[in-house]
């Protein structure tokens, strides 16, 4: 990477942002690594008092002693700038290949996260004790690697095969409550806590048999009422460590709609209980998505329509649901999609605001022959009114044949 610190004013559209000179929690940026692609997204930074920050001019644009004299005033962009056009702007071979490598980077990133987390419940499994500075650490450490790499590491969860050790699910309902907490505007001290609470919140099952935690079969009533004791060991086990703070307990009791013990009382109960909520959405939502919890698994777009009914039976909190809807997207980042042309694409942008009009990189033909020049699609500012192309499904990538990374990788700019 070309790393270069400049003063705001010389941000432009077009740039790659690597970091800002205060921290994430402090800025209205849910991450600091991204192509500055909008006008909304030039004025928020001017208007946040970062005074500098860092750029990849390997990714992005690199600016010069003469755009750094015009750029002293703000100036006034177009906010309706074709995606295509700015990135037709960065070196030919890069931003395809830039997103390649954060996604690759992202699964490294989740690999080493994935390893910590099985420590973690590992040793919970043969002692059935908690180290509760242990988790601690990991849970802190699992904050600073998810940020930055937001809409990788979502990609990542909804693609991976799920563990039957329960390793995968707890990391990703980790790595997604911090995102929505984020989102939601909870500090750091909050976001720590609901970190842990989401990495020790089912450590119930692992007091259980295998066979039913991942049957092969259907589980006969008695094995039901078994499985369903799993909350409430999770909850006796974490009592049984003083180092676990009472505001951890009490999020993951409350995630199981089942109460503490009289002596967790005294914890901020309405506060952390919210974020308990937190922790049900989005453990309610992976569990859609693998099947963990005795169901079929569902793809994305199913996962999430399933949450959002259940969010307007009240099972859930609908606006927490709307706000994990809004981080993901209906049609994911890197997810492979179907138009009804019959070509396919892959999403390489969400627009908050905007979820059913991604950025999408149309790769295939309606034969699904492969396109010898992509064509970068904004479907939120570039198709003329009335035309009637749309997305009409999300595939499985791996299914298809279409090696994501690969193609990213390949894609140079027309």
């Amino acid at each position: 990477m070309a790393i270069k610190k400049i003063p705001i004013e010389s941000v432009r559209l077009g740039m790659y942002i690597t970091g800002f000179d205060r921290s994430w929690l402090e800025t209205p940026f849910l991450t600091h690594r991204f192509l500055l692609k909008k006008a909304t997204q030039l004025t928020k930074l001017r208007q946040s008092g970062i005074r500098h920050v860092e750029i990849d001019t390997a990714q992005g644009l690199d600016v010069s002693q003469d755009l750094q004299a015009e750029q002293t005033e703000p100036t006034t962009v177009n906010p309706a700038i074709q995606v295509a056009e700015e990135l037709a702007k960065l070196p030919d071979d890069s931003h395809g290949m830039a997103l390649s490598q954060e996604l690759n980077h992202a699964r490294d990133i989740r690999q080493e996260m994935l390893g910590e987390v099985r420590e973690v419940l590992g040793s919970i499994r043969t002692s059935g004790v908690v180290d509760g500075s242990k988790a601690k650490e990991v849970s802190e450490d699992i904050i600073a690697k998810t940020i930055g790499h937001e809409e990788a590491l979502a990609a990542l969860i909804r693609t991976r095969k799920f563990s039957p050790d329960l390793y995968d699910h707890s990391l990703s309902v980790c790595t997604l409550s911090v995102l929505l907490g984020k989102l939601l505007g909870y500090e750091k001290h909050m976001l720590h806590q609901l970190a842990m609470a989401a990495l020790l919140h089912d450590i119930g099952l692992l007091r259980l048999p295998t066979d039913i935690v991942r049957p092969i079969r259907l589980l006969t009533e008695s094995d039901h009422k078994i499985y369903q004791q799993h909350p409430s060991l999770a909850v006796e086990i974490l009592q049984k460590n003083k180092d676990i703070p009472p505001e951890v307990i009490e999020m993951i009791a409350a995630h199981h709609h089942i109460s503490p013990s009289s002596d967790q009382q005294d914890s901020p109960t309405d506060d952390w209980r919210k974020l308990g909520q937190v922790l049900r959405v989005v453990d309610v939502y992976d569990e859609l998505l693998t099947g963990q919890g005795l169901q079929k698994p569902l793809p994305v777009k199913d996962a999430l329509g399933e949450l959002y009914q259940q969010g307007q039976r009240t099972e859930v909190d609908i606006n927490l649901v709307s706000h994990l809807i809004s981080q993901i997207g209906i049609y994911p980042i890197y997810s492979l999609v179907e138009l009804n042309t019959g070509e396919r694409g892959i999403v390489t942008a969400v627009t908050p605001g905007q979820l059913l009009q991604p950025v999408v990189l149309v790769i295939q033909d309606p034969d699904h022959r492969p396109y010898k020049d992509p064509i970068p699609v904004n479907f939120s500012t570039h198709l003329p009114e009335g035309n009637p192309i749309q997305i009409t499904q999300v595939l499985d990538a791996e299914q298809e044949g279409v090696p994501i990374e690969e193609v990213l990788a390949d894609w140079v700019a027309l």
